[in-house]
């Protein structure tokens, strides 16, 4: 079995799935119709390709092209599920909606990321420091900080799990995972293959 390079995510009611510049979401409608919608992504390095060899900065591009275009493809499969009867707006109001929710989403985005750095990485670190009287070897303070790192993550887990959205995700991300297991398998990516 050798490596396919796809990557992918899973998005409200399908998959987006992606390999080198190339990416295509799929999502199944509230009727049940299933929209296949393929196109290009350009890293936020351009023409800079250079970058994203070297070690420990690809990874910086590479998780923002991982956000970046996560959101995009979040945003295009949630369209088909907002209210049916919208009001009618004029093309500047139209504009202005598109803009506010392009701040809603950065401002969703960075907010994401300081919490994300706050519960998963300084917490644990605060927590940890309070066993500094009790426990003097910095080995072992990091060893017990990575176990609360571990539980916190599991309890969050545990806890977004329990929403029906979250459980509906949680399958779609199933079957991207079992698509590139397939495709790596050189298989034909046919339901039956996929199921297997």
């Amino acid at each position: 079995m050798k490596s396919s390079n796809i990557g992918g995510q899973a998005v409200l009611e399908g998959i987006m799935m992606k390999h080198k510049d190339t990416y295509s979401v799929a999502v199944r409608k509230p009727d049940g119709e299933i929209i296949v919608q393929k196109d290009e992504y350009h890293s936020i390095v351009g023409k800079w390709k250079k970058l994203t060899m070297i070690p420990f900065i690809r990874g910086i591009f590479n998780f923002i092209d991982s956000m970046v275009l996560g959101i995009k493809t979040l945003t295009y499969s949630a369209s088909f599920y907002e209210e049916e009867e919208q009001e009618k707006f004029t093309e500047a109001e139209t504009l202005k909606k598109e803009k506010q929710e392009k701040w809603l989403m950065g401002g969703t985005v960075a907010f994401s990321v300081v919490a994300a750095v706050a519960i998963f990485m300084v917490l644990p670190y605060v927590l940890s420091s309070f066993l500094k009287p009790l426990i003097p070897s910095y080995h072992i303070r990091t060893v017990i900080e990575g176990f609360v790192r571990i539980g916190i993550f599991i309890m969050y887990v545990l806890l977004i799990s329990r929403m029906e959205d979250i459980q509906r995700t949680f399958m779609y991300h199933g079957a991207e995972h079992k698509c590139i297991n397939c495709i790596e398998h050189g298989l034909p990516l046919t339901v039956e293959n996929v199921r297997i």
